[in-house]
């Protein structure tokens, strides 16, 4: 493996990072597809529909071409929430990365070079209304190249985030991540982020079940530090 390091975000990573972060969106839509074939009412369409059709028209050809039909508009529905995801954050923060992470001191954006190329990236932003008498930080971006992962760059990322709240002097990391992301989860609840809430993103998440969870990671004060 070649080596890898982490450093700020330059210009010129612009067109490898938006290809990163879509390539890492659109691994989820498989995942989703399959979960939205094990929900009840998608069962009861594709198997209901179909079934209707050859009992009043007896045809199985036309049975057959409805199936496939309904199995292309659960994919296409598995796809466009995370197709519009992307689309909204290339409209917005990631549209100038530099003015939306780089222009605080209190807010950054890294990526992972190895071998010449971006393969592993994430931000952080402070939250603009934390809880009272809280100072949070907000993780988002985090993406590994597939072929990368598994050598502890994420994990390495994390930490980077983490040491970057605590020379702010925040006394909390928050981030969300979709249920889709099992492997996400899983990372952070590893490091020590705890699971706080869920919520629907949008009405299209509502009506397909999928949630967004919410992790914190506690940070110690500076007083409990020196103890």
């Amino acid at each position: 493996m070649a080596p890898y390091h982490i450093r700020k975000y330059q210009k010129d990573d612009r067109t490898q990072v938006l290809a990163l972060f879509s390539r890492g969106m659109e691994e989820h839509i498989p995942a989703t597809f399959r979960y939205l074939l094990k929900l009840p009412r998608a069962l009861l369409l594709l198997l209901g529909v179909p079934l209707s059709l050859l009992l009043l028209c007896d045809s199985w050809i036309l049975a057959t071409v409805c199936t496939f039909t309904l199995l292309f508009f659960l994919w296409f529905l598995a796809r466009f929430p995370w197709k519009q995801y992307v689309a909204n954050c290339y409209r917005t923060d990631m549209a100038d990365i530099t003015k939306s992470y780089l222009s605080s001191p209190d807010s950054c954006f890294w990526v992972v070079e190895c071998g010449g190329q971006v393969v592993g990236m994430v931000a952080a932003l402070p939250v603009k209304d934390p809880p009272l008498e809280k100072k949070q930080l907000e993780l988002f971006r985090m993406s590994v190249a597939l072929e990368h992962r598994g050598k502890g760059i994420a994990k390495a990322l994390v930490r980077t985030v983490l040491q970057f709240a605590r020379d702010r002097g925040c006394s909390e990391v928050v981030l969300d991540t979709s249920e889709m992301q099992p492997e996400a989860q899983a990372l952070y609840q590893s490091m020590g982020f705890q699971k706080i809430g869920k919520y629907f993103m949008t009405k299209l998440w509502k009506a397909m079940h999928i949630c967004m969870v919410q992790f914190r990671y506690d940070l110690p004060s500076v007083q409990e530090g020196t103890l």
